[in-house]
C-alpha cells in the first residue's frame, strides 16, 4: 500500500503542475481580454476556476502523506477541492444549457446579454446549492478518530458515494444535451464564433465526461462489489487521476481550437503576431533616415 501511494504522489503531482498551471492561465487571460466577455466564456472562466480548486486537493493529498491526518482534519482542508469538484461537474451541465439557449433561442439569447449578471446568476445556482449540500452531507460525515490519506473520496465519508451517484447522472444527461446543440451549430451557417467556441467545448466536455464516467462507474462499482475496505479506497484514490487528467488540458484544448483563445493567450504573454508587427514597425521608423522636406520628386521634362 505504501508503494502505490508512492507512486499516486508521483502522478498526482505532475498532474498538479499542468493542471494548475492550466487553469489559472484560463483564468487570467479571461480578465485580461476584452473579447472574452462573453456570457459563454465567463461561464469556462468559472468551469476553470473551479477546476483551478480541485487541484488543491492534492495539496491535501501531500499534506497527509507526511502528517497523520484525520478524516475530520483531511474534510476541513479539502473544503475548497470539494466544492471545485462539485461545482466544476456541474458547470458542465450549465454551459450545455447556456449553448442550447444560444442556438435554440438565438434572438432570445441576445437580449440575455443585456441581463447577463442576473442569467449568470440564475445559471450559478444550481451548481452552488448542489455543492454546498454535498458539502453539509460531508460535514456530517467527519470522523475525528480515523486517520486518513486525503483526498476526496476520504474527505467525504460516505457522502462521497451520494456524490458519486449524483454526478453519475449529471454526466449521463450531458452527451445528449451537447450532441443536440453540436447538430444545431452544424447547420448554422453565418456564426463561426459559436462553432469554433464549440468545437473546443465539445473536446473538452468528451474529457471531463469521460474522466468523471470512468472514476464514477469504477467508484459504484468498490461499492456494489465485495472487497477489502482498504483496496476499495486506494481503487478510488487511483480513479482521481482520470478526473485531475481530464480537468488539467482545459488551456491546451482552448488554445489549439479556439482562435479568439489562442490569440488572446498570445497577446497577454506578448507573444500575439499583433504585438510582433507593432514592434517591428517602431523599430523600422527607429533605423530609417528621416526624409528631408526639401526633397522633390524628379521629374523628366524631355
Amino acid at each position: 500500500m505504501e508503494l502505490l501511494l508512492v507512486i499516486l504522489l508521483f502522478l498526482y503531482s505532475t498532474i498538479f503542475i499542468v493542471g494548475f498551471t492550466g487553469n489559472l492561465l484560463m483564468v487570467l487571460v479571461t480578465l485580461h481580454s476584452n473579447k472574452l466577455r462573453s456570457i459563454c466564456n465567463i461561464l469556462i472562466c468559472v468551469c476553470c476556476f473551479c477546476d483551478l480548486l480541485l487541484f488543491t486537493d492534492v495539496i491535501a493529498f501531500v499534506v497527509s502523506m507526511f502528517t497523520p491526518s484525520t478524516q475530520e482534519f483531511c474534510f476541513y482542508i479539502s473544503i475548497p477541492a470539494d466544492f471545485g469538484a462539485f461545482a466544476s461537474n456541474a458547470c458542465v451541465l450549465a454551459i450545455g444549457i447556456d449553448r442550447l439557449i444560444a442556438v435554440a433561442a438565438p434572438t432570445r439569447y441576445k437580449l440575455l446579454e443585456n441581463e447577463r449578471y442576473k442569467y449568470l446568476f440564475l445559471q450559478m445556482t444550481f451548481p452552488v446549492i448542489y455543492s454546498s449540500t454535498l458539502l453539509i452531507m460531508g460535514f456530517g460525515q467527519r470522523d475525528p478518530r480515523r486517520n486518513v490519506v486525503c483526498l476526496l473520496p476520504e474527505s467525504l465519508g460516505h457522502a462521497y458515494d451520494m456524490f458519486a451517484l449524483s454526478s453519475f447522472g449529471i454526466n449521463l444527461f450531458v452527451p445528449p444535451l451537447y450532441a443536440y446543440v453540436y447538430f444545431k451549430v452544424k447547420n448554422m451557417s453565418d456564426n463561426n464564433s459559436i462553432k469554433t467556441v464549440f468545437k473546443s467545448l465539445s473536446v473538452t466536455v468528451c474529457l471531463v465526461v469521460c474522466g468523471w464516467m470512468t472514476t464514477d462507474l469504477i467508484g459504484a462499482l468498490t461499492v456494489i462489489l465485495p472487497m477489502d475496505r482498504s483496496v476499495a479506497r486506494m481503487v478510488q484514490l487511483y480513479c482521481g487521476t482520470f478526473i485531475f487528467t481530464s480537468s488539467a488540458f482545459n488551456a491546451v484544448v482552448y488554445y489549439k481550437f479556439s482562435r479568439d483563445y489562442r490569440s488572446a493567450v498570445r497577446t497577454m504573454l506578448g507573444l500575439s503576431d499583433e504585438v510582433s508587427i507593432a514592434n517591428i514597425n517602431i523599430y523600422q521608423q527607429a533605423s530609417d533616415p528621416p526624409k528631408s522636406s526639401n526633397q522633390r520628386p524628379f521629374t523628366n521634362t524631355s
